[in-house]
């Protein structure tokens, strides 16, 4: 397994995990920490979606923000 550096994947979350969930099952960072990159995996999308509101690629963001939501959502349960 690599080892993930925290402040990098808090950069671009996307560039680490495909999804999501892939975030919450990775083993190396704590819950604080992967609730730390799904808000700042959640801040991206939602800029990406005020920029994007007239294309296309909006019905994509909008079901990876869900994704997200339902991730931030498991990871405040296990608090």
């Amino acid at each position: 397994m690599i080892r993930l550096i925290f402040e990098e994947v808090m950069l671009d979350p996307e560039g680490y995990f495909k999804d999501p969930h892939e975030l919450i099952a990775y083993p190396g960072f704590d819950a604080l920490q992967k609730r730390k990159i799904l808000k700042a995996w959640e801040l991206d999308v939602t800029l990406l979606q005020v920029c994007d509101e007239e294309n296309m690629g909006a019905d994509q963001d909008t079901r990876l923000l869900s994704r997200i939501h339902q991730a931030i959502h498991e990871i405040e349960e296990r608090f």
